[in-house]
């Protein structure tokens, strides 16, 4: 027969044989208890409505786009009466706990019903929009599912019996008692779902149809100075009130967009960089045309463009003076650590090559360590010099750096032989409004 002194898996918990035991004596269970119902299935989402387009023709029209309603959760299954009920021990020398039932499964959440689909309506007079009837209702939401029941818990078949104890000769009948399952617990109910949002209204006061637009375009810059590209955007205006402009009984969102015109454009891009276009063909940019007409360039993260824009009867060039790749920008190393004193200097190697097209700037911490010299795990380090390195201290070769350390003013004593220095180099490299720091460490004696 299964015995158990530690508290079933399902709800409610079981009082711990040491807990019954300080009361009275050690209580077991026996078997198991009952398990939980399972979980009712959430309800599905309502489908949305079907956007439609009509025209106002001056006859009664009906346009119907509402959205489906949301399907209900299922209810969650009833716990388990536990299968040990009769198989209570009989005559044994301690207390019993009878099984509790399962737990009710959670009832599934109900489905939101689905959006109504938007209407655009192209008229010419007004008052035919009276006559249109109009429903892009929301659908209402499915309802949550019902929790489970609980399963019963078990009767004990023997609620008390006595059991005679014997030490030698010295024997007595001592009292044992059962107590009854408890019942499992309800399951929670689903939630309800969420009503769908009613379609909206879209007007558009010409009998021609809209042309189509182009507000985005997304090329190469390769494409880009190559050619103009071709920007559109139909303009709208967002006003409040659309059941009042439409029949009676219309059900559509309150807010509606109405058709107030159109901008056009191109777009261009012209090279005068002093790299090669080649070397970013490929880079993707974008070019967005706004309402007022300027166009809005975009250029992707890996790549550091500056320029200048110009417009002139519809079409917008943007002229690019500058271009490096991000990651190339801060591809930096350290160099060597040579000279003392006054003549104390540190290079910097510019792996990339691409000191011709950036902005460098130099900050340096410059810490020397107080301590005892021939254990270097005790050494205190103090800071000498935390700034920027003026220009006049930087010069350049090419692709290396030379930053002439001892010309700082820090006393001539810390850039002595034998000093033990950590020097922080920050590197700043920018290009327009684009930037980005590199931290290089030095650690060791001079």
């Amino acid at each position: 027969m299964a015995l158990a002194t530690t508290a079933p898996l399902s709800r409610p918990p079981l009082p711990t044989a040491s807990a019954i035991a300080s009361e009275t004596r050690t209580t077991y269970t026996y078997g198991s208890n009952g398990t939980n119902g399972r979980d009712g299935q959430a309800g599905r989402d309502g489908a949305a409505g079907n956007a439609q387009t009509v025209r106002a023709t001056g006859s009664s029209q009906e346009v119907y786009t509402a959205g489906r309603d949301g399907y209900d959760g299922e209810p969650g299954e009833r716990g388990n009466r536990s299968s040990y009920c009769r198989s209570q021990p009989e005559d044994v020398e301690y207390d019993l706990q009878a099984p509790y039932g399962g737990n009710g499964g959670r009832g599934g959440n109900g489905g939101n019903g689905g959006n109504g689909g938007d209407v655009t309506i192209y008229y010419t007079n007004r008052a035919d929009l009276q006559l249109i009837t109009v429903n892009a209702q929301g659908g209402q939401p499915g309802r949550g599912g019902r929790g489970g029941r609980g399963g019963e818990g078990c009767e004990c078949e023997d609620r008390r019996w006595r059991v005679e104890i014997c030490d030698g000769e010295d024997c007595e009948k001592e009292r044992y008692r059962c107590r009854d399952g408890e019942d499992g617990h309800y399951g929670y109910d689903g939630r309800d779902g969420q009503s769908g949002q009613p379609g909206q209204l879209w007007l558009i006061n010409q009998a021609e149809p809209l042309q189509p637009e182009t507000p985005t375009q997304i090329q190469t810059l390769a494409t880009f100075v190559q050619e103009p590209v071709e920007l559109s955007k139909n303009l709208w205006r967002e006003q409040s009130g659309a059941t009042a402009l439409l029949a009676a009984n219309s059900m559509v969102a309150d807010i509606y967009q109405n058709y107030i015109g159109r901008v056009e454009g191109q777009a261009q891009m012209i090279w005068e960089a002093p790299r090669s276009p080649t070397d970013f063909a490929t880079a993707s940019t974008t070019a967005v045309i706004q309402e007022n007409g300027n166009v809005q360039f975009q250029f992707p993260e890996s790549v550091w463009i500056t320029g200048y824009q110009e417009q002139e009867a519809g079409q917008v060039t943007y002229t690019i003076t500058g271009a490096v790749r991000a990651n190339e920008a801060v591809h930096l190393a350290n160099g060597q650590l040579d000279g003392q004193g006054t003549s104390l200097t540190i290079s910097v190697l510019d792996l990339a090559g691409e000191s011709d097209y950036v902005t460098t700037q130099f900050e340096l911490r410059y810490r020397t360590a107080e301590g005892n010299p021939h254990d270097d795990r005790r050494l205190r380090y103090r800071t000498r010099y935390d700034g920027e390195i003026p220009n006049s201290l930087v010069t350049r070769d090419n692709n290396r750096f030379v930053l002439s350390l001892g010309q700082l003013p820090v006393e001539s004593r810390y850039f002595r032989a034998g000093t033990y220095v950590n020097a922080e180099l920050r590197i700043t490299r920018s290009l327009g409004a684009n930037s980005a720091t590199q931290t290089l460490d030095w650690q060791g004696q001079l």
